[in-house]
């Protein structure tokens, strides 16, 4: 991994973006107890990529972000997405267990009955 991002910022390979789903979460508990990773920005400026660090949740935030990415044409550019896992569904939210488990039909109904779509419809066109 890292030896690919140093290979795209030498070669000033500009229209690379990478983002990253910073939900502070591995497969068997949180980052800083698992395998801490801090400081991401840092890591990243250090191999010469362009960072932006936004809110994961917000699709005009994650619009603007990309859209800023592919203007920077001379290096690589990389988004750090922070976020919530399982945002919106009580039950899922920062547990990591959910990153690596599928949830019965009744977790998975009452999850759905908890998320609304884009266009505020209450249902889900996944629902059984």
């Amino acid at each position: 991994m890292w030896e690919a991002a140093m290979f795209a910022a030498k070669y000033k390979l500009g229209q690379l973006v990478g983002i990253i789903d910073r939900n502070n979460i591995q497969i068997s508990g949180s980052t800083e107890e698992v395998m801490p990773i801090e400081n991401l920005r840092d890591k990243w400026e250090s191999f010469g990529w362009h960072v932006q660090e936004i809110d994961g949740h917000n699709i005009e935030s994650i619009i603007e972000a990309a859209s800023m990415a592919r203007a920077i044409t001379n290096r690589p550019s990389v988004i750090i997405a922070h976020t919530i896992p399982g945002r919106g569904v009580d039950f899922m939210e920062y547990d990591y267990r959910w990153h690596g488990m599928a949830p019965n039909h009744e977790q998975a109904t009452s999850a759905l009955e908890k998320l609304q779509t884009f266009d505020g419809r209450r249902e889900s066109v996944h629902a059984g």
